[in-house]
């Protein structure tokens, strides 16, 4: 595989979790209809994947540096296509939520994986641009998943949305055999519980590193709480489900798309942390316009859409430059590292959300 064929196949490595998520976003309402549960309980769907994606990458991480990144996909995409079809079947609400974390503790070697995998092969402000150029790929999630999502759910129903997750990971298996093996030195003892804890230490110890993980886990709670909030929001504000409630929310894809873009050029003008600077004044501003739009009055499905679109332009590239000087100075265990990266930013970002739900409950 050609270098850029590498990174557009870890960026839709990358993508699995925002099509893991957002394409069941506009069937919550017949999810909790069919199970007859609560639409809140049919939103900890989000949740327990995003727990299981974030514990489960503390696992491959190791996995992929003491076999290799491939083996570590192949188990995990297999792991996540199992979960599945294990949701498409599921009777009751319960197995739904239990595959959900089957599928999270199975995406999260992709997750991992794919950061290790550019982090390989590059460093310095190649890796942050290579992480911007998967990131933009990442978008095609969130543009196109939860259209698909409606789509299928209006045609054949939500349990065939789950099959499409299942075909997707197939695709990526098949595409697995071809990548070549980017992991140079296997560290036998990357298993090892001493060594474990001895990394991870070397992280936190790290300031470069230690700063960036934690303000990743900052950047990630916003997203969160964008997942979470979003398809009640659009139906109870502005009575928007299914189809229309996917195609406003397929826009904040692009917005990804035209910050990655930026980001790109950022990089090689001003630097990786000014480009982050740069962006939490775009996220600053967003914010403070959907506030003005809500004290005037004047707030619509299409204004807080655009002011989305302006926010999604920008947490990304603090979220992807952050990951950038996170791996960058331990290329010697790149799989932990990216694994770790993941893991703090979204059971950091979890906390942070349940705490904020718990204050303003």
């Amino acid at each position: 595989m050609k270098e850029r064929a590498i990174v557009f196949y870890c960026g839709m490595l990358m993508s699995i979790s925002s099509f893991s998520v957002d394409i069941t976003l506009p069937s919550f309402g017949a999810m909790a209809r069919d199970f007859g549960a609560p639409f809140e309980q049919v939103q900890w769907t989000i949740s327990l994947y995003m727990i299981g994606a974030g514990f489960g990458q503390l696992f491959w991480g190791s996995v992929s540096d003491r076999f290799g990144r491939r083996p570590a996909l192949g188990a995990g995409l297999g792991i996540f296509l199992l979960g599945c079809l294990v949701a498409a079947l599921s009777p009751s609400i319960t197995l739904l939520l239990a595959s959900r974390i089957l599928q999270g503790l199975g995406a999260a070697a992709a997750i991992a994986a794919s950061r290790a995998i550019i982090r390989d092969r590059h460093s310095g402000e190649e890796l942050a641009r290579n992480l911007a150029l998967a990131t933009a790929i990442f978008a095609i999630g969130p543009i196109l998943a939860p259209l698909i999502g409606a789509a299928v759910g209006a045609l054949a129903g939500w349990r065939f949305i789950f099959l499409g997750l299942a075909i997707f990971a197939g695709g990526l298996l098949v595409v697995l055999m071809r990548l070549p093996e980017t992991l140079r030195t296997p560290s036998p003892d990357a298993m090892r519980p001493r060594v474990f804890l001895q990394r991870v230490q070397r992280l936190l110890c790290h300031p470069q590193s230690r700063h960036f993980l934690f303000l990743s886990a900052v950047i990630m709670s916003s997203m969160l709480l964008i997942l979470a909030a979003t398809p009640r929001i659009y139906e109870h504000a502005f009575g928007l489900t299914g189809t229309t409630f996917a195609l406003y929310f397929a826009f904040h894809g692009f917005g990804i798309i035209i910050g990655q873009a930026a980001n790109r050029q950022l990089i090689r003008r001003i630097g990786i942390v000014n480009a982050m600077l740069a962006g939490t004044a775009v996220l600053i501003v967003s914010v403070l316009l959907m506030l003005a739009a809500i004290w005037a009055g004047f707030m619509s499905a299409f204004v807080m859409t655009a002011l989305l679109v302006l926010f999604a332009t920008s947490y990304l590239i603090l979220y992807s430059n952050a990951a950038a000087m996170v791996l960058d100075p331990h290329g010697d265990i790149a799989g932990f590292t990216a694994a770790f990266y993941g893991f703090v930013s979204q059971i950091g970002s979890a906390s942070i959300v349940a705490v904020l739900v718990v204050l303003t409950g």
